[in-house]
């Protein structure tokens, strides 16, 4: 075998090919509240679950493209959206930014704010953040808490045998799911495809399939034996 893949319960599987799938992990703020209430209040994912906010009043931390495209998501059902930003600016796409303000539902962007804390007793009830400029700390009272500060490739069981990029993503060859090493495909949020989707991800999985496949058939026939 040319790979020898080993499980966390030691279990080990052989293989010809290796097709990297294991997906990202969204980036945490990592500040009291946050697990505790998470799917009590505290979500990840705004295609998901921005129905289930319908009528409430929200917190979206981030001002990135993922933040500002979660406060397009919620703009439909959220009765008050408030962006958090910690930085002096929002870094996501101008265009995009300044469609949201036009909504009504969007009722501040908050810059240099620092998020403290995520209130509440069975559900969120509140976020608790500091302005970096004053010092002072204030709570929003917010049902919800939205977080989209980006997300983190689950690609350290790799990092000393594909090349990554500076975010830690595997980097492929889009038009054929390959990787830096012979024989390693990879596909999905692990990579570094622009496009992170659930569809876009099974497509480029049977793709990385594909690849792999051929790449059995071309080397079966450069062989020894195949002479």
């Amino acid at each position: 075998c040319d790979f020898e893949v080993k499980t966390d319960k030691g279990n080990i599987y052989e293989g010809k090919t290796v097709i990297l799938t294991a997906g990202a992990r969204r980036r945490k703020l990592n500040i009291p509240g946050e697990e505790k209430f998470n799917g009590k209040g505290v979500a990840y994912c705004s295609t998901c679950d921005a129905p289930l906010f319908s009528g409430k009043k929200v917190a979206v931390v981030g001002g990135g493209n993922a933040g500002l495209e979660a406060v397009q998501d919620l703009i439909p059902y959220a009765s008050e959206i408030y962006l958090v930003e910690y930085g002096e600016k929002v870094k996501g796409d101008p265009v995009t930014l300044e469609e949201i303000k036009k909504s009504a539902r969007v009722k501040e962007i908050l810059l240099n704010a620092q998020t403290l804390e995520i209130l509440g007793e069975q559900f969120v009830t509140g976020l608790k953040y500091k302005d970096k400029l004053t010092g002072e700390e204030k709570t929003l009272e917010v049902e919800g808490v939205f977080v989209e500060i980006g997300s983190v490739p689950n690609s350290e069981m790799v990092k000393d045998l594909v090349e990554l990029d500076t975010y830690g993503q595997v980097k492929i060859d889009s038009k054929h799911a390959t990787t830096s090493h012979p024989g390693v495909f990879a596909a999905g949020d692990i990579t570094d495809d622009p496009y992170k989707q659930n569809n876009i991800s099974a497509g480029d999985a049977v793709k990385a399939a594909l690849a792999a496949y051929n790449y059995l058939l071309q080397r079966e026939k450069t062989s020894p034996a195949a002479e």
